[in-house]
């Protein structure tokens, strides 16, 4: 089996390269043959995926060395192609995609994982999420999109210089918390119309809308709870018309999945999903920026192939 892997350098202000420089011997002690790629900039693991995934006949493992984002990029690049395995070494801010698939959490564990279910042909289908909005009219999704609050703050701190500076330390997940707290008094919900599978739903100043492909966003929130990578369903999970004040509230309880029991959240499983709202607002996929406006998602059953991972419950 050929043996990739996509490095993100950016991810968590360079983390990634000190992991990457403790696994290189183990893999040299292993006698793995390999091939390291490094990317330089936005959407170029993306690219090196695709290209691995359509110059290579055998199966083929491609494993990121980043976070969420690289992982978003290498499965938008080569997640479709039958015979490429997607695989991760955890080296990243918020690492859902690692949760969801109940990888190894550790990266010298995520290798060895890796190394193991390759020798043994251990490798497992799940569902893949695909989308399609103004700004990405073909994109797929393996752990969440989602549109309104979530993804205005997910925004505004990929876009922020304080995400690096505070990553040096470890601590770039409270960027997100800093954008929060400060937008909370700033954003304005918007209503959506939401239709899952042929049913349609409206929403009067809804905060967001998530659909998600397993439990996790937002480093560790349980977004959607009851939500399996290989289920075959997409989770979606409305804030309706909500205060202020409660909103604080739902992202605390969020991970450990207390939210669900607020009057104001809706859930809804589907294949299909459609959202429209009534003025632009942001789009997420994977926590990166997908546009604005109206998003289409749907399922993919068993559209993914991982390596590493352990199936759901």
């Amino acid at each position: 089996m050929n043996f990739y892997f996509i490095i993100n350098p950016a991810a968590k202000n360079g983390r990634s390269v000190l992991i990457w420089k403790q696994l290189q011997p183990l893999l040299d002690r292993e006698g793995i043959i390999y091939q390291a790629y490094w990317t330089t900039r936005k959407g170029e693991g993306k690219e090196i995926a695709r290209r691995i995934g359509e110059e290579s006949v055998e199966p083929t493992v491609i494993a990121a060395v980043g976070g969420d984002g690289t992982v978003h990029e290498v499965v938008n690049g080569a997640g479709s192609f039958p015979h490429v395995a997607i695989g991760c070494i955890p080296a990243g801010t918020g690492n859902d995609f690692v949760r969801g698939f109940r990888l190894a959490r550790k990266p010298k564990q995520a290798l060895r994982q890796l190394i193991d279910d390759v020798r043994f042909g251990k490798v497992l289908a799940f569902d893949l999420g695909r989308f399609a909005s103004r700004a990405v009219p073909d994109g797929v999704f393996a752990n969440s999109i989602g549109c309104g609050f979530d993804a205005h703050i997910a925004r505004t701190a990929n876009r922020s210089k304080w995400k690096g500076r505070l990553n040096r330390f470890g601590l770039g997940s409270l960027i997100y918390v800093f954008y929060l707290v400060r937008d909370l008094f700033r954003y304005q919900p918007v209503d959506l119309d939401i239709c899952v599978d042929g049913q349609n739903y409206s929403f009067l100043k809804a905060w967001m809308a998530t659909v998600s492909n397993h439990p996790y966003y937002g480093g560790g929130m349980r977004i959607a709870p009851s939500a399996q990578a290989d289920d075959g369903l997409l989770h979606v999970t409305v804030v309706g018309p909500m205060p202020r004040w409660k909103i604080l509230a739902l992202f605390l309880t969020v991970f450990w999945g207390g939210h669900v029991r607020m009057k104001e959240v809706c859930l809804f499983t589907g294949r299909n999903v459609c959202i429209r709202s009534a003025a632009p607002v942001p789009i997420h996929a994977d926590g990166e920026d997908a546009g604005e406006g109206e998003v289409s998602a749907w399922i993919e059953a068993k559209g993914m192939r991982v390596i590493g991972a352990e199936p759901g419950e």
